[in-house]
Parts: structure tokens; sequence; C-alpha cells
């Protein structure tokens, strides 16, 4: 477990895995997430299959502290060993979540991967339309490297993303 003031990062069970299924589908949380249709039981079984199997990624799961109930996903991907980098991504997932949990398991998986993991950098991409989670990431520490402009389509248009990193002792 790694722990933090709000939240509990857990490795994935089995039965987080429907928790995940339901968040994937939820369609409020695709254009946050750039899931362009729902996930059939199939693609999520093979997908959980590839998160917790392959050595350039890994997923985990977050937990409210006061009430050890899953609220979202958070892990790595992209991970590189010689240049000791990963792509961060999380997704919360319930509805009711706290406010601030996602920026506290942000803060405290980042600081697990420079402590314990040994990472020197920690990226992420996040959509332009999503400035709850600019904030987050800002807040967690991310600062803004660039931008790929009009890089993502949906609805209809396209967008920028932002790339965001953080290095370790910076």
């Amino acid at each position: 477990m790694i722990t933090g003031e709000m939240t509990v990062i857990k490795g994935i069970t089995k039965e987080n895995s429907t928790d995940i299924y339901n968040w994937v589908n939820k369609e409020e949380l695709r254009n946050l997430t750039g899931t362009l249709y729902p996930v059939s039981e199939y693609e999520h079984e093979e997908w959980i299959k590839r998160q917790t199997t392959s050595s350039d990624r890994k997923l985990f799961v977050i937990y409210d502290k006061e009430n050890d109930r899953p609220i979202g996903s958070i892990g790595l991907k992209n991970i590189d060993t010689v240049s000791r980098n990963a792509e961060l991504f999380i997704c919360i997932g319930d509805s009711g979540a706290p406010e601030g949990c996602g920026s506290d398991a942000v803060s405290t998986f980042v600081k697990y991967c420079f402590l314990h993991l040994n990472f020197h950098k920690i990226y992420l991409h996040v959509f332009e339309s999503n400035p709850r989670a600019i904030r987050c990431y800002q807040k967690a520490g991310f600062k803004m490297e660039g931008e790929l402009k009009e890089h993502h389509f949906q609805n209809g248009t396209y967008e920028t993303v932002f790339v965001m990193g953080m290095v370790a002792d910076a």
C-alpha cells in the first residue's frame, strides 16, 4: 500500500476489475480519458491483463482512506527503465469521491515513484478541455512542458493536448 493524507493506493484485485470496467464506460468520463466508445467485457479483460503483466506499465487502485472504498485508478505506462521516466495516468471514477482526493493520489503516487522506484521524471498528457485535471497536476507540482496543437479529435473538433512533467528533486 501507498498511503497519502486522503487516499490509499493498492495493487489491483480481481474485484477491482469490475469497478474499473464501470468507470471506463461512464459516458461523462469518456471525454476526459479519451475513450472513444463503450468498452466490452472482452476488451476490458485483455486491457487489465496487459496492465498487470507488462513490464512497461503498472496499474493501481485508489481508495478513499476514510472508508476504504475504491474511487479510481492510477498508474504508469511507457515506463523507460534506461531514462528512468514514465507517463502517469489517473481516473477518479467514483462521482462521490471527496474533493481533493485526485490531487492527493497524484502527489502521493509521484512521491513514491521518485523515492522508492528511483524514477527521474514523471510526465503526462492532459486535454485542454479538462481544466480541473490541469489544476490537480499543477497543485501536485507538474509544470507545463509543451503542447500538441489540434492533437486529439473529440466531439467534432480537434483540441490541444498539454504535456506536463515533473523531475525528481525539482
